[in-house]
């Protein structure tokens, strides 16, 4: 293999070759050769274009509302003729979707996009000043977000236009989008780094398509295999098979709800049930009656739903397919999976927002083959590890992970001292550390920047660290995470405090200041100072293992 991570595989090659239709050329992209798919749209607008030959089959299942292909693109036609005739909006502005998971949302990714604009993707669970904050560094022309989310715009401040979700326009046919260019921006997607600061990636027509098409070409190589194992064509298979149905769990504002779930059912005409919140149980009843055939979790969620006190009540049957993302799956938690979902097809993988979705990606016997890896390299992802120096490594040694190809942003909107940091020519710097093995499996073996991941959801302890630091009884402290069997890390944030401050101080100012999802689940406090290293920094490895031996001690006694 090549140092860049790639392996022949048939079924792929086939996929990717001469006339086929995932065929692969190379392209000069801005002075860089690039691995393109030949056949790609040249814009979103043609991808929803396309979409619209679905017609009256079901495609977004929310609570009791079931609504349609036809319906869902009569109700953004009519939202894109609004932004354009009444709101104005010129090519190229952004506009910003701040919501929950609901069909609104995804109208509104339409509409923005076919009326020309850019969809800034904001994080719903954030707070109202870091939202604000988001919008105005996308210089955004207007938000369109749901009550509870514009109610906390409101309280942080916000004066720009809105428009409420209840208050869209009335449908119509017939509407006519303005196409954009392959490389023109099509959203952003928000990612923090070790500043803690949101920084919004800006990703183009060309990029996000091509993380669609990597994400369709891993799942016609499923049906393929699938053909192989039942002894079947594939054209065969597929006739026999359903309409496709996945449960959305992932937030729409990640790229794996938005890509890899969402515009992925939307160009291959599969339906998706939305769950408001995570419910095991409800899970489970949605899995039943609504047939659904690919569940997309992170290793939590698994966890929840097979300790179910009922499970085994329910019939599962037509679940074919399941992956894991935002963390490593332990090994336990894979046997019992395999035990409890017998016929599906078990995946995972390892990608980011910069890059669009995947870097790797494996499933089936591959996945199976090598459950500690992250997956197999991407056939249109190059990646190389690097030393220190930026310095290529040997297959086997560790150090940093970069990436290239067309699915990577076009940068950090208006910031290009970030962008240039996280960049080396046409190789993004990931953050991630870890090896690539010589059959192009990746191992993730720890992490550049410094952040927990619970639950699946990104915490980054410089952003918590930055909050709880401005309370006034706050000497010094440190975030860290530390392992936890069923959100595969807890964060914890250990303090150095004045006298007379006490740990429900500090608790008190975390539940008001810290988004729901980055508080910490325990808050250690103390009066005598942290250890620090030469650079005048906290030790955080030693005020971990302090930690966990004053648990250990809590726990013998």
């Amino acid at each position: 293999m090549s140092s860049t991570g790639h392996i022949s595989d048939p079924i792929i090659d086939g996929l990717m070759s001469a006339g086929a239709p995932f065929e692969v050329v190379e392209r000069d992209i801005d002075g860089v050769s690039l691995r393109v798919f030949r056949h790609a749209a040249e814009n979103m607008s043609v991808i929803f274009d396309r979409a619209r030959q679905f017609g009256s089959a079901e495609f977004i299942i929310s609570g009791t509302r079931r609504l349609s292909f036809d319906d869902v693109f009569a109700s953004a036609d009519g939202l894109s003729a609004w932004l354009l005739r009444d709101f104005n909006l010129q090519r190229g502005q952004s506009v910003a979707i701040c919501m929950q998971n609901c069909p609104e949302w995804m109208i509104a990714f339409i509409a923005i996009i076919n009326a020309g604009g850019v969809a800034v993707l904001m994080n719903s669970r954030g707070t109202g000043s870091a939202m604000s904050q988001a919008i105005i560094d996308a210089d955004c022309v207007l938000v369109i977000g749901d009550g509870k989310r514009l109610a906390y715009l409101e309280m942080a401040g916000y004066a720009g236009d809105v428009l409420a979700s209840t208050d869209f326009p009335k449908p119509l046919t017939g509407f006519t989008p303005i196409y954009a260019n392959s490389e023109d921006l099509a959203a952003m997607f928000f990612t923090s780094g070790t500043t803690g600061r949101a920084k919004a990636a800006a990703i183009a027509h060309r990029a996000l398509i091509t993380g669609m098409m990597n994400t369709q070409m891993a799942m016609a190589a499923v049906f393929q295999k699938m053909a192989l194992a039942y002894n079947i064509d594939v054209d065969t298979l597929r006739a026999q098979m359903p309409q496709s149905c996945s449960l959305l769990i992932f937030p729409l504002f990640h790229t794996s709800g938005c890509s890899a779930v969402f515009l992925t059912a939307l160009a291959t005409g599969g339906k998706l049930v939305l769950m408001d919140k995570w419910d095991a149980s409800a899970a489970l009843r949605l899995i039943e009656s609504e047939k659904i055939s690919s569940f997309g979790g992170v290793p939590t969620m698994f966890w929840d739903v097979l300790h179910v006190p009922d499970f085994e009540t329910y019939d599962l049957s037509s679940l074919m397919a399941v992956s894991c993302g935002g963390q490593a799956l332990p090994l336990n938690l894979l046997a019992e999976i395999r035990t409890k979902f017998p016929k599906a097809f078990i995946g995972a993988g390892y990608g980011m927002t910069e890059t669009c979705g995947a870097i790797s990606q494996a499933n089936g016997e591959a996945f199976l083959a090598n459950p500690s890896a992250s997956g197999l390299v991407l056939p249109m992802v190059d990646v190389q590890i690097t030393d220190g120096d930026g310095q290529a490594l040997p297959i086997g040694q560790t150090g940093e992970i970069w990436a290239k190809g067309a699915t990577l942003m076009q940068g950090y909107y208006g910031r290009p001292k970030d962008t240039s940091a996280a960049m080396s020519g046409a190789w993004f710097k990931t953050g991630d550390i870890g090896r690539l093995d010589e059959n192009g499996f990746i191992y993730i073996v720890d992490r550049k920047t410094d952040m927990v991941i619970s639950g699946g959801e990104n915490i980054y302890c410089a952003e918590v660290e930055q909050v709880l630091g401005r309370h006034e009884g706050v000497l010094a402290l440190t975030a860290f995470g530390i392992e936890d069997d069923r959100l595969g890390e807890r964060l914890i944030v250990s303090a150095q405090v004045k006298d007379g401050i006490n740990v429900e101080d500090i608790w008190s100012f975390a539940r008001a200041n810290l988004a729901a999802y980055t508080l910490p689940t325990d808050i250690i406090i103390q009066t005598q100072p942290f250890e620090l290293n030469a650079m005048g920094k906290i030790e955080k490895h030693k005020a971990r293992a302090d930690y966990l031996a004053r648990k250990k001690k809590e726990q013998a006694a």
